[in-house]
This record gives C-alpha cells, structure tokens and sequence, in this order.
C-alpha cells in the first residue's frame, strides 16, 4: 500500500493524525494506543469541522484533540524512550515511533546544545504529542501502509527546532502570519516519508483532511490519500561513493553500523589498488535522496576523505512481507518477496532471528534456516 501526505501549507502532529483518523476507525487504533502506558491519564476527540478551501466551499477535515487530565512538566527524551520501551505495542511499531522522536531529539539537541541523554521537552515531549505520533504510526501500519510520499513541505513563522528538521527535504516558505510547521509535525513527515516526488501509481482507496484548532482564512489542512500499487516496483534512490587510501579499515565496521542506524539502505566496501600500487578502499552507500545530507556528513566526519561522489538512479524492488513461521525453536520473521501479490518469488528467514536462536540453542545457524525453509515447504 502507498500513501501521500499533502502537507504544501504546512503541518503539524494533530493534523497528521487527524488526516489519518478520518481513513481508519479511532475506536481501533484507540485499544492499540492501550498498549501504552503513559503517566498521565488522556481521552481523544475526534470532531468533524469546516475549513477554508481558498474557494467558495469548504473542506470537511477532522480535529484530532488529546484531553490530558492533569497539567504536566517538561519530561526528558530519556523518559519518552522509556515509555514506549515499555509499551505492549508491536516492536516494528515501536521503532517508527522511537525513530520520529530520535528525529526531533537530534533537532533540538542542536539547536539548544544539549547532550540528548540530558534532552528535556517541553510541549513537544508532553502526552498529547506523544499521543499524536503513536496515534500516526499505528494508524499507518493499520493500513498497511508500506511505502509514504509527500509533497514538499509548507513552512512559516518556524520554530529553530523545525527548520534544523527540515535541513536536507523539500520546503516551500509561505508568508502566513502563523506557524504552520510544527517540529512534531515535520519530525513526522521527515521520518517516514520515502521521497518528496510523485508516487508510483497505485489505485485509489481513499482519503481525508486533518486540521488544527487555529482558524485561518487559508486551507489549513494536511491531506491524506492512500492506495494499493499497481504499477512497476520502481523507486528513486541516492548513491554515495568514495574511495579512502590512508586510513585503517578497522574502522569500517563502525562506519556500517553508524551508516545503517541513520537509515542507509544499502552499505558495501571494495578494495582495490590505486598509484604508487597503494591499497584502496571503495566505500557505496545507497539511501533515500533527501537522507543525501545527512549521510554526506558521517561519511566525512567517520572517514579521511575529502569528496563524495553522489547521483541518484531507479531501482525494480519486489514487494516484500514479513511472516511469522512456528518452528519447534519458537516464532521466526521470515521475509516473503512477490512479483505480483500472489506469486512469490523469494523466501528467506529473517538473520537476526535465526542468529538469535543458534545462540540461544548452542547450533550452528545453518540447521535454525534449514529448519524454518522445511517447516514453510511442510505448509505449502
């Protein structure tokens, strides 16, 4: 499934989330959201009100409104880590909402330069933004939402916070006299979303409009549009490249784990030789475009070069599901690659699990795949 946010007039937490509201039942994602437990106690409202097209109809866009039942202080990343550690939520889940807030902590750790493990929040920490991201990354994955777009993003009257997020993405700077760009919002938007160009096509499910609580005269709403993809598994992606001849490669495991932890799709090393019959190390990385910046700046500051090639390409992806299989080890993910949605082309178990249960079992890994690949064949 393909989603797209159109958030060119700005965006913010609970316009995301209300966008989202109008296109699957609150009530479900609620019981979801009880997997959590946050420390003070909350109800969501969700209204249906009109706001301004720029024509003579309105829109019809959903409130998304959190009622905190007592008055809260600032709470620290630290904190805000730990509830959602401690959450019943699925662990894919659990991640997107942690990668949302790492997005913004890195922000304002910047901006207020502050350590993040000494990060406190203040509106942006408090339950209902916390409620705002869960409440997104749930509905998406409710969706089944797999692959996001948007349209670039709408700022003005910005925070210091916002505009360090948006470093590296698509903006349009509009001269509203509010801040139509929150960093929870664009924390959001920048997280998840694979690329700011068009979507491939996909086939038309539905849609809805969130807004805030401020009334403008302009149309101050984020939309939502969501389908199942029809077209050709393409999709656009950057190439980092860059040879190193001076510095020890020990040092290039850090370099993939640093790389891979800030999103990198792909990181690979080649040797080679260069002049003066010198070692050479080439080092790929593949990402998204806009992750173009940030990765650029780990590899110089992580390696001795002092230039990086960059270009971006079309690549032809299988659509992938992940399935749990039982096993007499226990549960293992094993990812299922299509070439339509009901032609699968390719099986394989999921390493870190089966590393996981060789470890645990004291057996070599090969027996824990052999395993899962004869118990998925036993199925068919």
């Amino acid at each position: 499934m393909i989603g797209y946010f159109d958030v060119r007039n700005g965006c913010a937490g609970d316009m995301i989330a209300g966008a989202l509201a109008g296109c699957v039942g609150g009530n479900e994602i609620k019981k979801i959201l009880n997997g959590i437990d946050f420390p003070y106690g909350y109800s969501i409202e969700i209204r249906q009100v009109l706001r301004s097209s720029g024509h003579s109809h309105g829109i019809k866009a959903n409130q998304f409104i959190v009622n905190v039942n007592e008055k809260e202080n600032e709470r620290s990343y630290k904190e805000i880590v730990s509830i959602f550690n401690k959450s019943r939520l699925p662990l894919s889940i659990k991640e997107r909402i942690l990668a949302v807030f790492e997005t913004l902590a890195h922000a304002e750790s910047k901006v207020h330069e502050e350590p993040i493990e000494k990060l406190h929040f203040h509106s942006v920490g408090q339950t209902d933004a916390l409620v705002e991201v869960a409440f997104s990354i749930i509905a998406l994955d409710f969706l089944g939402i797999k692959r996001i777009f948007a349209s670039p993003v709408g700022i003005s009257c910005a925070a210091p916070a916002t505009l360090k997020i948006a470093s590296g993405i698509p903006v349009i700077m509009r001269n509203f006299d509010f801040e139509s760009t929150t960093p929870t919002g664009i924390s959001i938007i920048k997280t998840l979303v694979e690329s700011y160009q068009d979507t491939p096509p996909f086939l038309f499910e539905n849609y809805s409009y969130g807004t805030g609580t401020l009334l403008t005269d302009l149309p101050d709403v984020v939309q939502f549009s969501y389908g199942k993809n029809i077209g050709s598994n393409f999709e656009r992606i950057g190439v980092l490249e860059t040879s190193v001849d001076d510095m020890n490669p020990l040092v290039f495991d850090h370099l993939m784990e640093v790389l891979y932890k800030v999103g990198a799709l792909e990181v690979s090393f080649f040797t080679g030789i260069t002049k003066k019959s010198r070692p050479i190390f080439s080092i790929r990385i593949m990402c998204r475009p806009e992750q173009k910046q940030r990765i650029s700046e780990i590899i110089f500051k992580e390696t001795t070069t002092l230039g990086i090639r960059y270009r971006e390409e079309e690549r032809i992806i299988l659509e992938r599901r992940i399935r749990k299989i039982k096993t007499k080890y226990g549960d293992i993910n094993v990812k299922i690659a299509y070439l339509s949605s009901k032609e699968p082309v390719n099986i394989m178990p999921e390493y870190e699990d089966c590393k996981a249960v060789a470890i645990r079992e004291g057996i070599p890994l090969k027996k824990v795949v052999e395993e899962v690949l004869r118990v998925i064949l036993k199925g068919k």
